[in-house]
């Protein structure tokens, strides 16, 4: 890049930024403003309409102070907890569907804290329950949709550049900042750029960093708000990088490093201490033991009680196959799960063929293999229900990314090179690709990558609030069992 070229560059960049701020604190007080205030008048109209319709209650005998103070008090906490859980939002360390989770999760609190307050000041008696009760119910998908379109409209804005609430100075080679700047779109994520220093610009006569250059730099960051200060550059002076570092721990300023390089897809997750040295991780398990405990146990409890509740059905699915054709009922099938071990999966038999998984052919719409038992087995997805054996036993789980066969497997890694990162979770028996649309065959490179980019997206964001969600929608909605064959 000439120099020509590198001045146009920041000067576009200069341009594209919006000069619009707005302080973190300030959006997280506001958050917590508005959802308090509306939890407050949520509670407060319920126990409103409560005594004065509903019971009849005169305006001037009901309890309205109290159930103002009860109110305002609600109001405050669940405030509080939406201040906390708007600031995980902005600094997107939340997973989009704990959002609403967290949401509930507030509203329950605010409401049990406040009712402990109560009835430690001896005021829970006075209290009705049909109204509280009634206002809680009521609260719950009016406080969930506020914030889903609160949020909602933040990240439209975050999105069109509209919005900065990150403050951001960055420092390096005049050509590794602009690059970083341009190939980065911080504007277009909440990032507002406050200040820049070019190493070009500090050095000295004898080619070295002006002595004080970084602390003026840091001083001025500091006056015009900055958050983060950005080190744009190489990791090859581990020792000269330090010596930068320390004389900056005397400013509250957070200290990040940026690669020199164009390359945005690659990305360094966190600094891992292995013994006295720090080691930068790339790749880390999708699940922590604790949430492998949880999904484990949430597995086992519900596949218990499903084979227990279901077992009539089994005996009506086994009489019906044995009836139609002649074959087994049950046929296992040869798949390849968790970091590609192969294990058999256990499904009624759908057709009058039983392939192994390392030689078949992909069922297709209208296959004549089905049989017309099997076709309503697969269209309902009855035939899938022995697999919460495969739960039990702990090759799968209830849900999680659909195993394939060995042989189709082999075939979609070989077309699309991120299918296999799909093992690095257990596969279920339904999935966040099933519940969008994504089931049936996978005979064109889309189909392919609709499926494989779901699962991804479930195993990035895993929750078990998200599994209860998709067990929801497998049950219920249509669009799972669009494309059933």
């Amino acid at each position: 890049m000439t120099q020509d070229n590198l001045q146009l560059a920041e000067t576009r960049f200069r341009k594209l930024v919006p000069l619009q701020l707005s302080s973190r604190a300030a959006l997280c007080w506001a958050f917590g403003l508005l959802e308090g205030s509306a939890a407050s008048a949520v509670l407060f109209l319920a126990a409103f309409t409560y005594h004065i319709v509903v019971m009849q209650v005169a305006v001037d005998q009901a309890p309205i102070e109290l159930y103002a103070v009860y109110s305002i008090m609600v109001g405050v906490l669940y405030g509080a907890f939406s201040a906390i859980a708007s600031a995980k939002f902005l600094d997107k360390s939340q997973h989009p569907h704990s959002i609403l989770a967290d949401s509930a999760l507030g509203w329950t609190g605010a409401f049990g804290i406040a009712l402990l307050v109560a009835f430690l000041g001896g005021m829970a008696g006075d209290l009705s329950r049909v109204s509280l009760t009634s206002a809680y119910v009521a609260g719950l998908p009016l406080l969930l949709g506020l914030r889903n379109v609160c949020y909602s409209v933040v990240e439209v804005r975050i999105r069109e550049g509209r919005l900065q609430y990150h403050r951001v100075s960055v420092i390096g080679d005049r050509f590794d900042v602009v690059r970083f700047l341009l190939n980065g779109n911080l504007w277009k994520n909440g990032y507002q750029l406050v200040n820049t220093l070019y190493f070009e610009d500090a050095m000295n006569e004898a080619g070295t960093l002006r002595e004080g250059a970084l602390v003026d730099f840091a001083r001025a960051s500091l006056d015009r708000d900055a958050e983060y200060m950005i080190f744009v550059g190489d990791l090859d002076d581990i020792d000269g990088l330090e010596s930068i570092v320390e004389d900056l721990k005397r400013f509250a300023l957070n200290i990040v490093y940026a690669p020199a390089t164009s390359n945005t897809t690659f990305k360094f997750l966190d600094v891992v201490p292995i013994g006295p040295n720090n080691a930068l991780r790339f790749l880390r398990k999708p699940m922590s033991d604790g949430a492998v405990l949880l999904k484990r146990s949430f597995d086992i409890v519900v596949a218990s009680l499903g084979l227990v509740v279901i077992a009539p059905l089994f005996a009506v699915v086994a009489l019906l196959i044995r009836i139609e054709s002649p074959g087994p009922v049950f046929f296992r099938q040869e798949r390849r799960g968790f970091n590609g071990d192969t294990f058999f999966i256990w499904k009624f038999r759908s057709m009058r063929v039983t392939e192994s998984g390392a030689s078949m052919r992909q069922v297709r719409m209208g296959d004549p293999r089905i049989t017309p038992i099997g076709r309503f087995l697969r269209s309902t997805s009855i035939d899938e229900l022995p697999q919460l054996i495969n739960v039990l036993v702990g090759t799968m789980s209830l849900v999680g990314p659909r195993p394939h066969a060995i042989s189709h497997d082999a075939e979609l890694s070989r077309q699309l090179a991120k299918y296999a990162h799909r093992q690095r979770i257990k596969p279920g028996i339904t999935g966040w690709a099933q519940v969008n649309g994504h089931r049936g065959e996978t005979s064109t490179f889309e189909q392919v990558e609709g499926r494989t980019t779901h699962d991804l997206y479930y195993i990035e964001n895993w929750s078990i609030f998200l599994d209860c969600w998709i067990l929801a929608l497998t049950v219920f909605s249509a669009k799972t069992r669009r494309n059933a064959v």
